[in-house]
């Protein structure tokens, strides 16, 4: 008898444990995208560049005005493969990392995935879209902007 109350106690625990649901944060990439690019964050940093693109320029060094030019065609070309879902958004994470345990905890959740595969059920996956576009202050026109993209139908594999 004292065999089979361990044996039960033991399933009851682990029946228990498998039953506890984890809550992940999750959010439409090509959203975060446009509204990181649109965000007063991402103006300051283009303003400071061209800032220092203008002083090399005046200062007539053709190396460091090459180089910036260079920067923000790369920049442009990151944005687009990101949108696009062919390059990964590890700059726009690392922008909004140090938000990201505020938005945690205003959402529940205990992770933030941007990608999740495959989940089973006890995960309970969590928009957080729009606490991220919060961070990004985004304004109506990017909001107007990522809710059209949502709407379109996305291609297979993204």
């Amino acid at each position: 008898m004292k065999l089979f109350s361990i044996v039960a106690a033991a399933a009851l625990t682990a029946s228990l444990a498998s039953a506890q649901t984890i809550r992940a944060g999750t959010f439409d990439k090509p959203s975060i995208v446009v509204a990181f690019y649109g965000s007063p964050q991402w103006a300051d940093t283009l303003k400071a560049k061209r800032a220092e693109l203008e002083a090399a320029k005046k200062a007539n060094d053709t190396q460091k005005a090459k180089d910036l030019e260079a920067w923000g065609g790369v920049q442009q070309e990151l944005a687009h493969r990101q949108l696009e879902g062919d390059a990964p958004i590890a700059n726009i994470l690392a922008a909004l990392a140090p938000q990201l345990p505020d938005v945690a905890r205003k959402a529940g959740v205990v992770l933030i995935a941007p990608d999740l595969p495959y989940a089973d059920r006890s995960v309970q996956t969590v928009d957080i879209t729009d606490l991220l576009l919060d961070c990004l202050h985004a304004n109506q026109r990017t909001r107007d902007i990522v809710r059209d993209l949502q709407k379109q139908e996305k291609p297979a594999g993204r």
